[in-house]
């Protein structure tokens, strides 16, 4: 099982800046080199404070020339924004200079505000989001792409710029829809799956719609890949663990506004609006991964037991806890539940 760092690059606190977010995502993904985590995300988003990172693949770019090990890539490049000639051509540049340590994550993106501003219809996502994945790995097969589709229309074109040996870099895909769950494990791509703050069972479903998508192309559950993101927090000091908690319920709050065709906001920052059925503070702290380190190691535990996971993703970065807080927490799971992670009953 592969274990990810997960960064938003969310300006979480409003006494927070740009360069600060960066700066802490550097040291956050170095620790993790260095720790032995498989891979390193990041995400794209546009026009907020939700992120400052509107490009993943430069700072994956970035990030390749301060590690060694770890792999790289965009969790998840939302392909109807992106020219995809260019994009193909970035992931390809990202594969050399990491020396193959390039990985993609795709998705159909979900923000109406950033398509109103990108000037792209949203009712084109699903379709313009399928052209671009079939021309993103026809480059990746063959070095060069000749495509007539409904949005999409390419004549020939080779590339220079390609991953190191021919090689086809990992794909995961983040959606919902069941069509593209099973096209994603028909091609051999993983796909995201969240459990957010809930217990192990609750993803349970959710890993199931997965693998009832695969079976219906003739996928076999054996071969169906799932990457689970969880929010986790490691701390032994219980008012560190609490504030986090705090934080990730106006982090989901802020997440949810996302999918709102105009999101309340003073400036930047998208509001924080209470929702229906949202977890409060104290069933966090019941449930998600949060709280000290065997706490935290006997969740993710179950987690892995039941969902069988090709990549668990760790996604730290929800808070606006000071850099030094959140960095330690990353030490803490990288000295004291990762090691169990890793052992053979969980591989």
């Amino acid at each position: 099982m592969q274990i990810a760092l997960f960064s938003s690059l969310a300006l979480n606190d409003i006494s927070q800046t740009p360069a600060e977010v960066m700066d802490g995502t550097r040291d956050a993904v170095r620790m993790a080199d260095e720790m032995g985590f498989d891979t390193a995300w990041f995400v794209e988003h546009h026009f907020s404070a939700f992120s400052v990172c509107g490009s993943p693949l430069m700072m994956a770019m970035h990030c390749a020339a301060i590690t060694r090990n770890i792999r790289l890539g965009p969790a998840v490049l939302v392909l109807p924004l992106h020219e995809p000639l260019r994009m193909i051509q970035e992931i390809g540049m990202l594969d050399i200079a990491s020396g193959g340590r390039a990985v993609v994550g795709i998705g159909t993106g979900h923000q109406p505000h950033e398509f109103r501003s990108m000037g792209v219809p949203m009712e084109e996502r699903y379709e313009r989001f399928l052209e671009s994945w079939d021309v993103l790995e026809m480059a990746w097969r063959d070095g060069r792409v000749t495509f007539q589709g409904e949005h999409l229309r390419i004549p020939e074109t080779l590339f220079s710029a390609t991953p190191v040996g021919g090689r086809h870099p990992d794909l995961f895909v983040a959606t919902h829809d069941p069509r593209l769950m099973g096209r994603a494990a028909a091609r051999g791509a993983a796909v995201f799956i969240s459990a957010g703050p809930r217990p192990t069972a609750s993803a349970v479903a959710a890993r199931q719609q997965v693998v009832d998508a695969a079976a219906e192309l003739g996928v076999s559950e054996a071969r169906v890949k799932l990457a689970v993101q969880r929010y986790v927090f490691v701390s032994e000091d219980r008012r560190v663990v609490r504030e986090a908690a705090e934080h990730m319920v106006h982090f989901m709050r802020r997440m949810r506004s996302l999918r709102d065709e105009y999101p309340a906001r003073d400036g930047l920052h998208f509001k924080s609006i209470p929702f229906e059925g949202e977890p409060d503070v104290d069933y966090i702290l019941a449930n998600a991964p949060v709280g000290d380190p065997e706490i935290v190691a006997e969740r993710l535990a179950k987690d892995v037991a039941a969902l069988s996971p090709y990549q668990l993703s760790i996604h730290m970065s929800y808070t606006g806890l000071p850099q030094s807080t959140v960095l330690r927490s990353l030490e803490l799971f990288g000295e004291r539940v990762l090691p169990g992670l890793r052992e053979p009953v969980f591989a």
